[in-house]
């Protein structure tokens, strides 16, 4: 009688555990910064999302400057994300292929390119996991390659010609319905023709709340996450034959709010926008001036 008294002690307690993860889990992944949650849409779904990013400020050596010809770039992307959980739910494979349309306006004239850009493939591992009542940390690493998908060919280029390395840890803590997600990206960026790509660092952090609803009793429910995010990089000075090149690289860092409707188990739609709290390019170059991101993730598997 006690063994079995015992054995339904440890199944309550193994139950009541399940629902303090599925409660600590109730968040959806940031808009823009990774997530080391590998579980339904941030495992097994597919993402799509319409970008907009508009650089319309000219700047010399990081200070803002007079732009009488007007020069601008519009980049309208639209990628397709699938990632998928190989083998169990602690190692994830995908790859990223973006469709890309650039409209440029320089003072030789416009011109406007469409097509597939450069393609990402990438593996995921989660190298940590903690979790408590309510609560879990986690920590997983990232790595993969970009292929020179992209044509160079046509102006403006749709790719850079040259195939690239990066790497990346990123870790999650989830309370309740508080989380906050920091993410480190190192990018080895190679060579196309004579010019040797700066490589770069990309950073993220990201606050996450749940609005609604307050206590997640039910799963799956509906949910109304708000987002506040950080994201930045900083790329060295690209070089050709040697030489920097001195209108190549900098740093740009932005402040990025967002929403995120979870419908359910199977769908997710989220829009955001992103303004730059420092806009510092090398030499005279054209900074962003804001983007904007609308889209939907679907649990296809």
């Amino acid at each position: 009688m006690p063994t079995r008294i015992g054995g339904v002690v440890l199944l309550l307690v193994a139950c009541l555990s399940a629902v303090a993860v599925d409660e600590a889990l109730a968040q959806g992944p940031p808009i823009h910064t990774d997530t080391p949650i590998m579980l339904g849409l941030a495992g097994r779904g597919v993402r799509s999302f319409g970008k907009v990013v508009h650089r319309g400020k000219l700047f010399a050596d990081g200070e803002a400057i007079d732009n009488p010809d007007g020069r601008e770039v519009t980049i309208v992307q639209f990628p397709v994300v699938v990632p998928y959980n190989l083998f169990s739910e602690r190692f994830q494979v995908g790859f990223i292929a973006p469709l890309v349309r650039i409209n440029a306006h320089m003072p030789e004239g416009e011109a406007s390119s469409s097509g597939l850009a450069d393609i990402r493939v990438f593996g995921k591992y989660l190298l940590y996991q903690r979790d408590r009542l309510n609560e879990t940390l986690r920590v997983a690493t990232k790595a993969g390659v970009k292929f020179p998908s992209g044509s160079t060919s046509i102006t403006p280029p749709l790719g850079s010609g040259s195939t690239d390395y990066f790497a990346s840890a990123v870790v999650g803590w989830i309370r309740g319905r508080t989380g906050i997600y920091a993410e480190g990206i190192y990018n080895v960026n190679t060579s196309n023709n004579d010019v040797d790509f700066g490589n770069g660092f990309g950073y993220n952090l990201a606050l996450g709340f749940r609005l609604s609803p307050a206590v997640y009793d039910i799963y799956p429910s509906r949910q109304l996450n708000l987002f506040i995010e950080m994201n930045g990089s900083t790329v060295r000075r690209s070089k050709r034959s040697g030489a920097s090149l001195e209108n190549s690289g900098g740093t740009v860092i932005f402040l990025s709010p967002g929403l995120q409707f979870v419908g359910g188990r199977r769908w997710l739609v989220e829009a955001s926008v992103q303004l730059p709290v420092v806009n510092a390019p090398n030499g005279t170059q054209l900074g962003t001036s804001w983007t904007t991101l609308a889209g939907i993730r679907v649990l296809l598997f």
